[in-house]
């Protein structure tokens, strides 16, 4: 299991910034998302992880060691990518060792680690088959079967759900997470969904614009929000104009409209007289 550090990383494309000084630690064996609206720079973080972009500013640093300068091939992760990006020309098996004939492993070896592979996907019975005829969901698993068959120290995805059903995605959710707990493969996901961002990860990050706006475990993000565009883009939220008009030992009494009052929980610093934006979950 693998720890991952990124140490004010900066991607710049000309004078837009895709990736703004984000600093942030994932832990060994976990499942960390990053989680944003489109345009939000969530894909450029994990490119720049893998290796496919390089920064403008800041370090990557994987169990310690810099690698941000290392190219892709040399950092010991692996990339899933939205579209799967299997060899159509290949089998499932040959597409599952392709990697590891890339690293030029012993034949046994090989057959070793693509049986395994398969078996954790539940993919046994299509050793063989075309990948054109497996469905949406199998070549999914085909994509991650490769994937952790060379072990690497970081597994990281982007959006590989997207392409799936409703009924599909969700099933295949559990495969990944449950996968993920098996394997122990410490794991950088990037979706847009929240319903994925909250029930697979172990912590995640809300990026909007490049920044980090808040990073912590599904609860705390829904709970305890720092930045009203976590309150309304983390699930369902009320957001009301208010004026503390009290405050008691962390509890405060708003105003809303000049005719409704109510008390609420202060997480932050303020004062009576003081206009603040207050969210209520349904």
């Amino acid at each position: 299991m693998s720890q991952l550090v990124l140490d004010h990383l900066t991607k710049l494309y000309g004078d837009v910034s895709a990736v703004d000084d984000v600093t942030l630690e994932i832990q060994s064996g976990e499942f960390f998302s990053f989680l944003g609206p489109s345009g939000c720079g969530k894909t450029t973080l994990l490119r720049l992880i893998a290796g496919l972009e390089i920064p403008s500013k800041g370090r990557i640093l994987l169990n310690g060691i810099d690698i941000t300068s290392l190219p892709a091939q040399r950092r010991d992760t692996v990339l899933v990518f939205q579209n799967y990006a299997l060899f159509p020309h290949l089998n499932v098996s040959e597409n599952v060792a392709f990697g590891l004939r890339a690293r030029k492993a012993r034949r046994s070896e090989i057959e070793r680690r693509v049986m395994e592979s398969l078996s954790l996907v539940q993919l046994e019975s299509k050793i063989n088959s075309p990948i054109q005829d497996l469905s949406g969901g199998e070549q999914q698993r085909v994509a991650l079967a490769r994937a952790i068959a060379v072990q690497p120290k970081i597994l990281l995805m982007d959006e590989p759900l997207s392409n799936l059903d409703i009924t599909l995605r969700a099933e295949t959710r559990s495969e990944i997470k449950e996968l993920q707990h098996r394997t122990g493969i410490t794991t950088v996901y990037v979706t847009h969904d929240q319903a994925e961002a909250l029930g697979m990860s172990d912590r995640l990050a809300i990026l909007h614009r490049g920044h980090v706006l808040q990073a912590g475990t599904p609860l705390e993000l829904y709970e305890h929000p720092r930045h009203l565009f976590v309150a309304t883009f983390l699930g369902n939220a009320n957001v009301l104009q208010a004026k503390i008009t009290h405050i008691d030992s962390g509890i405060g009494e708003v105003l809303v409209n000049d005719q409704i009052r109510f008390s609420v929980i202060l997480r932050q610093k303020t004062k009576v007289g003081e206009s603040v934006v207050v969210a209520v979950r349904p």
